[in-house]
């Protein structure tokens, strides 16, 4: 069965606040092309959403991504927690990226995901906006963490109703990818996506997670940021020890996932 393969397409220091970029020496286009190449070698294709500062700097890196025949989705332009956001800034903030990824990629993009997975059930009004421009949405994690997740949210892609965001309507044409869990009794909902996850789970709990969602006919949904297949990633003073978790064996765990799944772009496996 296919499942969902994403990549936040960011920098590794893009967790910081904007003004501060510039002073970082970038590795996106390097360890993207990694991506790229592992990708091609087990003939994956993903969806990437892609912050549209990203975009703009690097076009000849959104080329290669869309000549390898992969999904170009919006990340939002400078990677802006949504629950700090107004509902202006945060529609000014996805136009920008859209006007930017649509006119770059030369592709239609129809997917959001929202950058640290930061629309919960306190900002449920970014679906409104999200619907004026897009067909589908994947911030959605449903988990309870200290920083993000709705753990009460459906745990496969469903047809999202307009006046209640969590529930199913058949009839919408609008749609919520919810990041993928393995449901544990007592314990809950365990987030099995990929990211930090990926680093810092063994591998054999993720691969479980990926069958039992294959098995109810349910198609997962990872994702990966090119730093979490970067063992050289750069030390930031302001970020936790989670950042650096697992990274000299992120790679090999990735191949191994790629080689023993099936995976490709959200549009293709929705057929959008």
């Amino acid at each position: 069965m296919q499942n969902m393969m994403s990549v936040d397409l960011e920098d590794y220091y893009c967790d910081l606040p904007f003004s501060e970029w510039k002073k970082y020496p970038s590795r996106v286009v390097t360890n993207t092309k990694k991506i790229l190449k592992s990708f091609k070698k087990h003939d994956i294709k993903a969806t990437f959403f892609t912050l549209g500062y990203i975009a703009e700097t690097y076009p000849d890196l959104i080329h290669d991504i869309v000549s390898d025949g992969h999904e170009i989705a919006s990340h939002g332009y400078r990677h802006l927690d949504v629950m700090k956001m107004t509902p202006t800034s945060f529609e000014e903030d996805v136009v920008k990226s859209l006007e930017i990824l649509n006119d770059v990629s030369g592709q239609k993009v129809i997917g959001f995901r929202a950058p640290f997975f930061s629309i919960t059930e306190n900002n449920l009004w970014t679906f409104k906006i999200l619907k004026k421009y897009l067909k589908y949405d994947s911030s959605i994690f449903p988990v309870r963490t200290p920083q993000y997740g709705i753990p009460s949210s459906l745990r496969t892609y469903y047809p999202m109703s307009d006046k209640f965001p969590l529930h199913e309507d058949p009839d919408s044409d609008f749609f919520e990818i919810p990041l993928s869990t393995l449901k544990i009794p007592i314990l809950g909902n365990i987030p099995i996506a990929g990211g930090f996850y990926l680093r810092f789970l063994p591998l054999k709990i993720i691969q479980f997670g990926i069958n039992k969602l294959n098995m109810k006919n349910s198609s997962a949904v990872f994702y990966i940021h090119p730093k979490d297949l970067d063992p050289n990633m750069p030390k930031i003073q302001e970020y936790a020890w989670h950042y650096y978790w697992g990274l000299k064996t992120s790679s090999q765990k990735f191949e191994s996932l790629l080689n023993n799944f099936s995976f490709s772009s959200i549009k293709e496996v929705l057929k959008f």
